[in-house]
């Protein structure tokens, strides 16, 4: 049995996700903030795919990703579990943000730290799944936004500063995509010799919530920019390529947008502590 685990399941790119990966054949570990909401969706999927003499299984654990003490809890529910891909989808551009309990600017501690902190503690579930036959694959989520980078200079104070503006916001949204992007370069070297796949997926602009300004140019952004927008199923099409894919044209560390790889212009750098 290979089993697969999404953050932010049941999101717009989420439960395309989930979806398509139990189509292919995956047991599946839905990690939602709130499951009360997302039980529905939990459900519609039971009905659909899960049979008497099936083999595939669905499960929805609460994470949390502004709280480590959430991610550590989930982390150990997952104990002795063969994990054969962690797609990590969940992402906020919230209306106001704060420091979390953990001390870090909450943006930055779901888009980056939070991410990192659940691989590094799956680790040995991941192992686990490399020497099936599945293997064992880490998936993240980055953005265009990557190369705000070439504006934007990436500071270690991104990590605390509490952003009061849209503006600010949206370029603190862009500074942790571009970090993740760092540091999955860093981890790609890391895992490879524990036979654990680490790739990037930059799915575009996608028409989900995570657009929404909660301003007064929301409606213009409704009537002008949305048409515009990716659907979630496109969005998620190179997640769900990447997920199933037997093979990869670069399996360590690779970045890639629509099914191809992809180049951001921002380069490499150091700054993924």
């Amino acid at each position: 049995m290979k089993t697969a685990v999404v953050t932010g399941a049941d999101g717009g790119m989420g439960r395309e996700i989930c979806r398509s990966l139990l189509d292919n054949g995956y047991s599946l570990i839905m990690a939602c903030l709130l499951p009360e909401a997302a039980m529905p969706f939990f459900r519609e999927l039971q009905e659909q795919y899960i049979h008497p003499k099936g083999s595939l299984s669905i499960r929805m654990l609460q994470l949390d990703l502004a709280s480590f003490a959430s991610v550590r809890s989930f982390a150990s529910a997952l104990s002795g579990t063969t994990i054969n891909r962690l797609i990590h989808n969940a992402g906020i551009l919230p209306r106001s943000t704060r420091l979390t309990e953990d001390g870090y600017e909450m943006i930055s501690q779901v888009n980056y730290r939070a991410p990192l902190y659940l691989t590094r503690l799956l680790v040995p579930q991941l192992e686990k799944g490399s020497v099936t036959e599945d293997g064992a694959r880490v998936l993240f989520t980055l953005s265009c936004t990557v190369d705000f980078g070439l504006v934007f200079r990436l500071r270690p104070s991104f990590l605390t500063h509490v952003p009061k503006t849209w503006a600010g916001r949206v370029i603190r949204y862009g500074h942790t995509k571009q970090a993740l992007y760092y540091a999955s370069l860093s981890l790609a070297e890391r895992l490879k010799s524990k036979g654990i796949q680490v790739v990037s997926t930059d799915p575009g602009a996608v028409n989900t919530p995570l657009v929404t300004m909660n301003n007064a140019l929301d409606p213009l952004v409704n009537i002008f920019f949305r048409p515009l927008l990716s659907s979630p199923a496109r969005g998620a099409s190179t997640a769900i390529w990447l997920a199933t894919a037997r093979e990869l044209p670069l399996p360590y560390g690779g970045t890639y947008r629509k099914c191809k790889p992809r180049r951001f212009l921002v380069g490499k750098n150091v700054c993924h502590r």
